[in-house]
């Protein structure tokens, strides 16, 4: 008889593997980003440690400049921007869902997380921030369009005046691959933004459950921005992603 394949097991699937690189150490160690059409990419784990990464060399650039005195690093990953901005004596708050990647930070010497989202953060009526940071293409965290809006709103609830958000983001339309060209079609007959992707991270035998990340181009970004009392201030195009600065109106 066939034996029925088995779906994965449902866990920290992200933070189990930056755990596995910070103790293993393994270079060229990754882990999946599976897609819900089947499609597949590997992602090589060390960029969420290394600064120095190609994705965040204009976020690098513009931090040190942009960054008021209390920051909150939004999906902070390994925490490689916490650590840059609070070895420069700003005041940082690390926010993630993932319990592995905030073991991370804290093993790493990041001194103050949150484990949560942004909408669980706002509830604790924390003492306000300065700058967001949407870094390594969070502004995924949008999720959909309908999403969006309220996930700014609750930033705006965190913000001190004239706050800004630093991120990166992807454009989708910036790409000649048939499988991505196709995933658009499907979303736009289903009347989602065609760079609206549903995901899930894998590790070894463990999967996140799925989630939405949504690429944008700028303008979109702007529009999107503009319906929850942000204005888009800054912006510039580098290889890969674009980095886009908005501000509390």
């Amino acid at each position: 008889a066939m034996v029925q394949a088995r779906e994965p097991e449902v866990g920290d699937a992200f933070g189990r593997a930056l755990l596995d690189f910070l103790e293993s150490g393994r270079e060229r160690w990754g882990h999946i980003i599976e897609r819900d059409d089947g499609l597949v990419e590997f992602m090589d784990t060390a960029v969420f440690f290394d600064a120095d990464a190609p994705w965040s060399a204009m976020e690098s650039k513009v931090l040190p400049q942009r960054a008021g005195p209390r920051v909150l690093d939004v999906g902070a990953g390994a925490g490689r921007h916490s650590l840059a901005l609070q070895g420069r004596g700003h005041e940082v708050v690390a926010l993630d869902v993932s319990p592995g990647a905030l073991e991370v930070c804290r093993r790493r010497g990041v001194r103050e997380t949150f484990l949560g989202t942004v909408f669980e953060l706002a509830e604790t009526q924390p003492e306000r921030f300065n700058t967001f940071l949407l870094c390594g293409n969070n502004y995924g965290l949008f999720e959909s369009a309908e999403h969006a809006p309220r996930f700014l709103q609750s930033l705006a609830e965190l913000a001190a005046p004239g706050a800004e958000i630093v991120g990166t983001c992807l454009d989708p339309l910036d790409t000649t691959n048939p499988l991505h060209l196709a995933y658009h079609e499907v979303n736009r007959d289903r009347g989602r933004l065609p760079g609206q992707l549903r995901l899930r991270n894998r590790w070894t035998n463990i999967a996140t459950e799925w989630f939405d990340y949504l690429f944008v181009p700028v303008q979109e970004l702007a529009t999107l921005a503009s319906e929850a009392g942000w204005r888009l201030v800054e912006h510039r195009h580098g290889p890969g992603p674009y980095l886009a600065i908005l501000q509390l109106r």
